[in-house]
């Protein structure tokens, strides 16, 4: 028997023994341990895993909701829009009136009219779970704020018996009335953390901005559009004010309907949540713990570009720039970062129109190594650029060049002091 023979037995064989003890441990598991595991495969994207989990969960339990979500997470990351469907669908007829995730993850897969329908019951049953929480919390408040004023009050008996004792003695009195075994829990402990009632509001709100798209896009010519629209915004504000997205969707509406001053209050609303922390931490200013150093901004990368677009409407240039110049230092193979840079500094005209000349110079070298299917913004860069005229290397200022100047100058001074 051959060398190489033996070897891929002995790998065969040691798969074999993985996949058993694999089985073993799976047939170990509960439907819930397999399904916290297959979650966990999923966000370490081994998704063949996740898969496998996911299907000894479904094949105990075909019934099982949070299978069916786990199930669609699943088909979502790996792209099977189907599957997804039809892990979502099943979940809802089997448990229409509880949980609103479901509703949300599909509400993105359908459109129109359909897609409305579930961001309605989705919003409807998160509703009810915040103010649900927000009930109970007030209620545990309530509670932990008069048992404290028990304690006080039962402490004041024993303190006027035990006057003439010692200071010591009177501690220990006290502290044995209050220390009993009906005591109530910490308030800590009976009240719902802030960070995850913060995480609650933040979806309702997106959820609102969801339907507000929609009103603007897929049902703009439904009755009454308009006024939904503005609505769902609102609603959006209202649930949570330190959305910085749900300023910015007023912001586009209003420009749409062609109110350029109120729609520039708002999107300065949206960009004070976000922008002055962001130049902190970009600068070096902030203060470790302040921000999340794995996701500094709150907004993608394309809902600022959008931002961009927004400040240049409005006629905010300062801003605009600041945002895409964070932009491109995040990433600089973006042909709309640098059109837009060009585009500022051209409406600002003057002084600016040299600076307009480089970046749109840029923005089209960028378009020739990582190209735009955005025809309408090359056909408007190539108009730009031809207005302007070419450009060349000595017209923009080099600020690499001031730099050694300077350095060169210092030194310069430096040895005629010697």
């Amino acid at each position: 028997m051959g060398k190489n023979t033996v070897n891929n037995r002995k790998k065969k064989l040691a798969k074999l023994r993985k996949k058993s003890a694999a089985t073993l441990n799976v047939a170990s598991l509960t439907t819930d341990e397999l399904l916290t595991r297959a979650q966990e495969q999923i966000d370490c994207f081994h998704y063949e895993r996740a898969q496998y989990l996911c299907q000894e969960a479904l094949k105990r339990d075909p019934d099982n909701v949070s299978a069916l979500e786990t199930s669609s997470s699943l088909c979502l990351e790996v792209g099977n829009l189907d599957g997804a469907k039809h892990c979502l669908g099943r979940a809802i007829t089997l448990k229409s009136e509880e949980g609103y995730a479901k509703y949300m993850s599909m509400a993105q897969l359908l459109e129109g009219k359909e897609s409305l329908q579930c961001y309605q019951k989705g919003i409807e049953i998160l509703t009810k779970v915040i103010t649900g929480l927000q009930h109970s919390v007030k209620e545990n408040k309530a509670k932990c704020s008069a048992n404290n004023s028990n304690d006080i009050s039962a402490t004041k008996p024993e303190m006027a018996a035990d006057e003439n004792e010692s200071k010591d003695d009177s501690k220990e009195t006290i502290i044995g009335a209050t220390k009993t075994e009906n005591d109530p829990l910490p308030s800590s402990s009976l009240v719902e953390p802030e960070g995850n009632m913060a995480d609650l509001v933040r979806q309702l709100s997106t959820a609102n901005c969801s339907v507000a798209e929609l009103f603007m896009t897929d049902l703009c010519d439904e009755e009454g559009a308009e006024e939904q629209c503005r609505s769902s915004i609102t609603n959006a504000i209202q649930a949570d004010s330190n959305n910085p997205e749900a300023y910015q969707l007023m912001a586009s509406f209003l420009l749409v309907k062609q109110n350029l001053e109120e729609a520039k209050t708002f999107i300065t609303n949206s960009i004070e949540i976000w922008l002055p922390k962001y130049k902190e931490v970009d600068e070096g200013k902030a203060t470790a713990g302040t921000f999340d150093p794995v996701e500094v901004c709150p907004l993608s990368y394309t809902t600022r570009l959008s931002t961009a677009r927004i400040l240049i409407e409005v006629a905010d240039h300062k801003h605009a720039v600041e945002v895409l110049e964070g932009l491109t230092e995040e990433n600089d193979e973006v042909v709309d970062t640098w059109y837009l840079l060009g585009w500022s500094n051209y409406l600002q005209g003057g002084d600016h129109k040299d600076s307009a000349k480089f970046y749109l110079h840029r923005a089209m070298q960028v378009h020739s190594t990582a190209p735009s299917d955005d025809e309408q913004l090359i056909e408007h860069l190539k108009e730009l650029i031809q207005e302007l005229g070419p450009y060349t290397e000595g017209e923009a200022v080099d600020d690499a060049e001031i730099e050694d100047e300077l350095e060169r100058d210092s030194e310069d001074e430096q040895m005629d002091t010697n």
